[in-house]
């Protein structure tokens, strides 16, 4: 049953918060495992729904999964990897993307590997065809079924030389995965360089895989017979910091987010103060806060890894709402991931999506009517409204919003937001937040 958040606006955000491993490496690194003879460790594990989605496909497939009910750290033992059912899988399809992922570590493990219908955030344009092709250039053999893909390698993966159109992070992801064991050497031009790229770099080294990154997006990967295990301590997620620091500035608030740290965000950073907002860096996380002055409007535009992230805009231009002045923010990456704005600006924001590239970055976008520039004229006084989260980034933004906003908010299809923030509820609770759930009749 779902879950709806009734929220009584207008109470800043003050306390602290702790951010553990991030989405974007933790089930990506769960299905590493799948590549080794030995059990692999993984800390620092966030308590999340597509670490469970991950946990029970890995189950499936014959993976011992263990948690220590103490620390959270996982043990995946692939000793005993076998077939499942396709109906078995088919119960996960539409609980996230992940799966896609499984196919190489699968195929390398047991020969083939069945994909449900694919899931995710509706923000735009996730084909799966970068996967599959990337696969067939491997050698797989790929073959539609009722309720998904059936994949297959015959003869075995071997290396290949890829160039991606688009620095996608899960099609570098597919190649890492499915290269480490593959026969000869494969060559990625166009990758993606993510910091949770380089840290699922990490991981497979340690299990034995031999691969340079280069300067010009191009990885080299020489694939090896046999992997180990791994014992690896997942990097935090800097998305989940970046959101609680937004937070912290559209409710005139102070949040000291532990594990938040400044490499991986550095981008970031340098947005939050060119807006106004305060910080203290540390080494054990990082202290965002309003400065009790008035938030500076600007221009921005979201691009790959070291640019300025797409999951980062969302909640930041919750604030930008509130800045003194027009912003303007050119989303570059996905083309759809302004539907989140509907709801501010029934809570009394000014945007305005346009169809234009607003911005100097060149963009796939500008000749595709896609509504994917937004301006936004502030400061505007939020209003409390009823709100259905629409994915994961944008519903999280609408809470900030309405935790901003004057009078009561009820947000909607919130169990989304579990997707990739650890228990919401308890830290927007020990922050201060006044709110109810209760469940959707």
């Amino acid at each position: 049953m779902s879950s709806v958040l009734t929220i009584r606006g207008g109470v800043p955000l003050t306390g602290r918060v702790t951010v553990r491993g991030a989405k974007n490496l933790v089930p990506k690194a769960m299905v590493a495992a799948l590549l080794g003879n030995e059990p692999s460790v993984l800390r620092n594990v966030p308590e999340i729904k597509d670490v469970e989605v991950v946990t029970s496909l890995l189950q499936l497939h014959g993976v011992r999964v263990d948690k220590d009910p103490v620390t959270g750290d996982l043990t995946l033992d692939p000793k005993g990897a076998k077939t499942a059912s396709s109906t078995a899988i088919d119960a996960h399809a539409g609980d996230s993307r992940i799966p896609i992922l499984l196919c190489g570590p699968l195929i390398h493990a047991i020969g083939e590997a069945f994909i449900p219908d694919l899931g995710g955030c509706k923000i735009g344009d996730r084909p799966i065809d970068y996967h599959l092709n990337v696969l067939r250039q491997f050698g797989a053999v790929v073959e539609k079924r009722p309720g998904g893909i059936h994949i297959s390698a015959p003869n075995g993966l071997k290396g290949a030389k890829i160039a991606l159109p688009y620095p996608s992070v899960g099609a570098t992801e597919q190649v890492l995965l499915s290269a480490t064991r593959a026969e000869g050497i494969t060559e990625l031009s166009g990758a993606a360089t993510e910091p949770e790229i380089v840290d699922l770099i990490a991981v497979l080294q340690k299990m034995g895989a031999i691969i340079s990154v280069q300067t010009d997006r191009t990885i080299r990967i020489e694939g090896v017979q046999d992997l180990g295990g791994y014992n690896h301590r997942a990097l935090s997620d800097r998305n989940e910091s970046a959101s609680w620091a937004s937070a912290a500035l559209v409710t005139r608030g102070d949040i000291f987010v532990e594990g938040a740290t400044q490499r991986d965000m550095m981008t970031f950073l340098n947005t939050y103060r060119k807006v106004g907002g305060g910080m203290d860096i540390g080494d054990d996380g990082i202290r965002f806060y309003h400065r009790g002055g008035k938030l500076n409007p600007l221009v921005l535009e979201t691009d790959v890894h070291p640019g300025f992230m797409t999951d980062w805009q969302q909640p930041l231009i919750v604030a930008l709402t509130q800045a003194e002045g027009v912003s303007i923010v050119h989303e570059t990456v996905y083309e759809n991931r302004f539907g989140f704005t509907e709801a501010l600006i029934r809570m009394g924001a000014n945007i305005q999506v346009h169809r234009e590239c607003l911005g100097s970055v060149p963009c796939r976008f500008g000749q595709r009517n896609f509504l994917h520039s937004a301006v936004i004229s502030g400061p505007a006084q939020l209003k409390g409204t009823d709100i259905d989260v629409p994915d994961l980034r944008g519903g999280f933004s609408h809470l900030i919003a309405a935790l901003a906003a004057t009078g009561t908010s009820r947000v909607t299809g919130i169990d989304i937001i579990n997707r990739g923030y650890e228990r919401f509820t308890e830290k927007l609770a020990g922050l201060g937040a006044d709110f109810d759930i209760t469940s959707a009749k």
